[in-house]
Parts: structure tokens; sequence; C-alpha cells
């Protein structure tokens, strides 16, 4: 919780210096999209990992991540037709829509394949482990406040920050044996 505190606190600050540096640092495919597209793969990879070790509520769990970092993923990938698109890696906007029902898809299957007690979600003690993902989303929400106020380099700076510490929690989803984890 305080890495996330950190990364919150220290974006804009960090934002502001490494625009200073070069601007091309958070162009559109720039330098930290980039890295942040690497972030999602791994996260995706590591969550899927997790996935194949686990049961019920954690599987399911796993995969949902998976899928999430799947689709943000996409959302990180330009649109070929887009106006700020200027090289590198894009998507057609006519295939984000298939890929993403790909995704769900595939996802949907994942789950079923463990055929979990959906009854364990409703264990408290099943959720509370989850929380760090409600701190990558809220600093993901502070990106998109950021963006709203027209600061790219602090949104894209906050995004890196969620995605490092999704991907760290990822690891250890990961290396947390499942039967310690309530499955």
């Amino acid at each position: 919780m305080s890495s996330a505190c950190l990364i919150g606190l220290l974006s804009p600050l960090l934002g502001h210096g490494l625009l200073r540096l070069s601007a091309s640092l958070f162009a559109e495919n720039g330098t930290i999209e980039v890295a942040q597209a690497w972030l999602l793969v791994m996260g995706t990879a590591v969550f899927l990992a997790a996935y194949r070790r686990a049961a019920d509520a954690k599987a399911l769990f796993c995969v949902s991540m998976a899928l999430l970092s799947l689709l943000a993923l996409q959302r990180e990938i330009p649109a070929c037709e887009s106006a700020f698109y200027d090289q590198g890696l894009c998507l057609p906007r006519t295939a984000k829509l298939p890929l993403s029902g790909a995704a769900i898809l595939a996802a949907g299957l994942l789950a079923l394949l463990k055929r979990p007690r959906w009854r364990s979600f409703l264990d408290p003690r099943n959720l509370a482990w989850v929380w760090p993902v409600g701190v990558a989303a809220l600093l993901l929400g502070l990106a998109e406040a950021a963006e709203h106020f027209l600061h790219q380099e602090m949104e894209e700076t906050m995004e890196f920050g969620a995605y490092a510490y999704l991907l760290s929690f990822a690891i250890w989803v990961a290396r947390t044996p499942s039967a310690g984890a309530r499955d």
C-alpha cells in the first residue's frame, strides 16, 4: 500500500521531470506506453500462470485479472486510424471489438474448465486478499483525472505505476500457495 501511495504522490513530479528530459517519452507509442504494454503482457502471463495452480475463487480471480490486463493492453495500443497515432504498433478499430470478444470468451472457457465452486466468492476471506487491485484501480482513476486536466505526463506515469503495481501483485499471487489462500 505504501508503494502505491508513493507512486501516486511522486507521479506528478516524476512526470514533469521526465517531460523536461524528453517529450517523446510521452508521445503516442512513446517509450512509456511501450513499457506499459510490456507490463500488461507480463501481468497477463503471470496471472495465467497463477490460474493454472489455483482453484475456485482464486482461479477465477486470476483469469479475470488476466482478461482485464489484456483489455487494458488493447486500450494502450492505439487505433491505426487515430489522429494521434504517429508510428509503431497499432490495431485497426474494426479489430478491437472482435479481439475483446475473443479474450472474454477465452477467459469464460478457462473459468469453466476449473469447475469452481461459485459460492466460494461469497466467503469474505476470499475477498480480503485482493485489496491491491483496488489500489491499482485508484491509481488508474487518478490517471484518468490527470488526462482530463490535460496532464499527459502525469497520466502516463500513474498508469505505468498502476501496471507495475499490478504486475508485482500478480507475482505475489502466483507465488502464494493455493492452500493458504482459502480457495
